[in-house]
């Protein structure tokens, strides 16, 4: 890892050829005063940050000052911001993505193919939950549309679509959901409504109760929405 430099003129702390070296602003810390991160922390400051402001919005530099560390250590893992965007999602979409197939292959075969789809559900926002910022960047992406959008849907949301698709043909073939149910009615139920307390935690907070994020709630609350959409989509 390159150590990030903090020098500042020909020498650090040191006069210059026009006298006393320039002063950093006040209110700055030097970038050398916080802990030397680490990529994934790095990742997941970027993450909760384009999904904060948006793409276009979002910082590095303020990132940087937020994380107390040298622009110079962020540029040595990202060249670019869309480079670090695409980290960053990879990072956050590729842990859900790679958690839900070990949940598929791992989950023993059930007969009854109804009780494989609430399960399915369930793990499904019970991973998110851990990740609320890819909701705030795939709603903002979604609106707009464009190349980041191409990005995230090819490489994560299509292939996680796949088993969705399997569990809901071997449904309808048996007669056992609605003939005109589909996979993306069943996406936006899913993201949209019930991981809603996790990408809007604050206003889930101002409802009162527990405190959405704790493990036992999202577990509760998990299972809840997979009842209620499952009794809705039965034939």
């Amino acid at each position: 890892m390159a150590k990030p430099r903090t020098a500042h003129g020909p020498a650090a702390g040191g006069a210059t050829g026009r006298g006393q070296g320039r002063r950093r602003r006040a209110g700055r810390p030097p970038a050398e005063a916080g802990p030397v991160r680490s990529r994934d922390e790095i990742l997941d400051a970027a993450l909760d940050a384009f999904g904060a402001v948006g793409y276009d919005a979002m910082s590095v530099r303020k990132l940087t000052r937020q994380l107390g560390v040298s622009h110079n250590l962020v540029h040595h893992y990202f060249r670019s911001k869309r480079e670090l965007w695409r980290a960053a999602i990879d990072h956050s979409f590729g842990t859900v993505s790679a958690e839900l197939a070990a949940a598929f292959a791992g989950a023993p075969r059930q007969a009854d193919v109804l009780a494989a789809i609430r399960q399915a559900m369930i793990i499904f926002l019970t991973v998110t939950a851990r990740f609320p910022a890819n909701g705030h960047i795939i709603v903002r992406e979604g609106a707009v549309g464009g190349d980041r959008l191409d990005y995230i849907f090819t490489h994560y949301v299509a292939p996680n679509l796949e088993p969705w698709r399997r569990l809901l043909d071997h449904a309808q073939s048996e007669g056992k959901l609605r003939a005109g149910l589909d996979i993306r009615a069943l996406f936006f139920l899913l993201t949209d409504g019930g991981a809603g307390p996790y990408t809007s935690q604050a206003l889930a907070r101002r409802f009162g109760g527990p405190d959405p994020l704790r493990p036992a709630a999202i577990r509760a609350h998990a299972e809840l929405v997979a009842d209620i959409i499952l009794n809705g989509i039965v034939a």
